[in-house]
């Protein structure tokens, strides 16, 4: 219920004297802000203890976090190395022609940092479907900004003789050696030297691509193992005996709820709004250029119900690849930056947009742009000194009662 400010002079001077003496309750008891909001971070709950139980509120969930040290980056052979080079070039010459859609210009780079496998998907796909500079569709003829940005043709999906011969030879390069990404060697020394798959593990990609040439490669390795794989649309699958079956997600779910499942991949469809506590492992085959799906994902196996008090996150990544530069850049300040927000601010994204089109400059501005402290503490926390003797008026009490009932 609303009152005017004209009721106030309606109550009789007993009413207002009652109203003056709950003031000072209501402000820290009752405004709406104090009654519908409870803000409760996660060290807050992990760290006060409940005096009814004398634990924490919430049980502790501890991250042994693996992969970040520069020695982690994993190396790549001669001729993947000279694959990748031959994609960051493509992507120079395609971002200096196209402007706009950072996401469509990095494409190439985004995937063939996920998985050799993606690389070689895309890149067959734009060789396909890219039209050659000449050739484009009219302007009334453009396909669906929905569909996907590897296959639709557009005005801006074009390719010059230029950025076609080094896709050409991007595929030649991949196809003149057949050698296993060495993702896979990681996965599996994870899986077996670590003891993850005992523990149950949760394998993470952006692209359906890399997920699928995993499970592909993990079939040689567990022929015993149920794999399973969590996607969106009707892509989900439980592989058993060496077949891989169509299955709903809701089958998927189960078979990790019941213990039959130990062995998942996923792509970003399964980062949010999953509880997939009873596996105690996860590895990110990539590292997403938006930092907040890498939370969303560690979000699956650190919730409440998780069994082990610490729980495994691998994060991998090329050495010398675009997302190896940009851990190098925010590897000092991402944990900062979380402490401080409480997740890592989407604008983060464009820095890897800019190091993959050669602008590292512009990606340092946009990380020291970000505040080094809290925006809320930097506005309210803060108490200045103040020349009084230099005010030139007093405000009225009228005019100090006008300027706190005005609106936020």
């Amino acid at each position: 219920m609303s009152a005017n400010g004209s009721d106030w002079e309606r109550l009789s001077p007993p009413d207002k004297a009652r109203v003056r003496g709950l003031f000072t309750r209501f402000v820290e008891q009752h405004n709406p802000f104090i009654r519908h909001i409870v803000r409760r971070s996660r060290k807050y709950l992990e760290e006060t203890i409940d005096p009814a139980t004398s634990e924490p509120y919430l049980k502790p969930i501890h991250v042994d976090l693996l992969g970040e040290r520069e020695e982690d980056a994993i190396r790549l052979p001669i001729f993947l190395n000279e694959a990748y080079g031959l994609a960051e070039e493509f992507c120079h010459k395609l971002g200096q022609r196209m402007k706009g859609s950072g996401f469509l210009r990095t494409l190439l780079l985004r995937r063939v940092g996920s998985s050799i496998a993606a690389g070689r998907n895309t890149a067959t796909k734009m060789l396909e479907s890219w039209q050659d500079i000449g050739d484009a569709a009219p302007e009334g003829d453009r396909e669906s900004e929905d569909e996907d940005p590897a296959t639709s043709v557009s005005m801006g999906r074009t390719l010059t003789g230029e950025e076609r011969a080094l896709l050409e030879r991007f595929l030649g390069t991949l196809e003149a050696n057949q050698e296993r990404d060495p993702k896979y060697a990681v996965v599996l020394s994870c899986l077996r030297g670590r003891g993850w798959l005992d523990r149950g593990c949760l394998i993470f990609s952006q692209y359906y691509d890399s997920v699928q040439w995993l499970a592909q490669e993990l079939i040689k390795d567990f022929p015993d193992e149920p794999i399973a794989i969590y996607a969106g649309g009707d892509r989900s699958r439980i592989c058993k005996d060496g077949l891989f079956t169509p299955v709903d997600r809701e089958m998927v779910k189960a078979g990790v709820r019941n213990g039959d499942i130990r062995l998942l991949l996923g792509t970003d469809a399964a980062s949010e709004g999953l509880n997939l506590q009873r596996l105690g492992t996860l590895i990110n085959l990539d590292l997403p250029w938006n930092p907040t799906r890498l939370e969303q994902r560690k979000g699956r196996i650190q919730r409440i119900g998780q069994l082990n008090d610490t729980v495994s996150v691998y994060n991998m990544r090329y050495l010398g690849s675009v997302e190896d530069r940009v851990h190098q850049l925010l590897s000092d300040r991402l944990q900062s930056i979380f402490n401080l927000f409480g997740q890592i601010p989407d604008v983060l994204e464009d820095v890897w947009i800019d190091v993959a089109l050669g602008k590292a400059e512009q990606a340092r501005h946009i990380i020291d742009a970000v505040p080094d402290k809290n925006p809320f503490e930097i506005r309210y926390q803060q108490i200045e000194r103040t020349d009084w003797e230099s005010c030139a008026q007093v405000l009225s009490g009228a005019a100090k009662k006008e300027a706190l009932m005005k609106s936020w």
